[in-house]
């Protein structure tokens, strides 16, 4: 009995020291550089991990104006730990809301299942949104680590 409660509190505190499954970035608005791009400083340095990533934003309505009906679009720029640049492009999906009243809207949208880095180490990302709106109130990122 002793070695079964002994085993049960030890598998406890290994789930607990497990590490986190996800880690999320904002950046608001007002944060951004030049008014339209966002960076974050993500953490791909786990050889042994792979890494999922999503977009998020919320918009939200100022007074009785229209909430925006098309995607965003984002121009990406991938800066790796020694220094190489990649690009991509993304869009952040308007229909793919997760919550939603009269003022707001909050939207999660996929980018990558599973990342392709070709180096480990500490990633910077600029995301450039190219049809800004004033609507939106900042940029996410939610790192899966899997």
């Amino acid at each position: 009995m002793r070695g079964r409660v002994f085993l049960f509190v030890l598998a406890l505190l290994a789930a607990s020291c497990a590490r986190p499954s996800s880690r999320e970035f904002f950046v608001l608005r007002e944060n951004a550089e030049y008014g339209d791009t966002y960076s974050f400083y993500l953490d791909l340095s786990d050889s042994s991990a792979t890494y999922g990533m999503d977009f998020f934003t919320r918009l939200e309505r100022n007074g009785f104006k229209a909430l925006p009906m098309e995607d965003i679009l984002l121009d990406l720029r991938w800066f790796s730990p020694s220094d190489s640049i990649f690009t991509d492009t993304a869009s952040v999906r308007i229909g793919d809301y997760s919550g939603e009243s009269y003022f707001k809207r909050d939207i999660v949208t996929g980018y990558s299942g599973r990342l392709d880095i070709p180096e480990v180490g500490q990633w910077r990302l600029k995301a450039r949104i190219l049809n800004d709106s004033e609507a939106i109130r900042g940029l996410g990122v939610v790192l899966k680590i899997n």
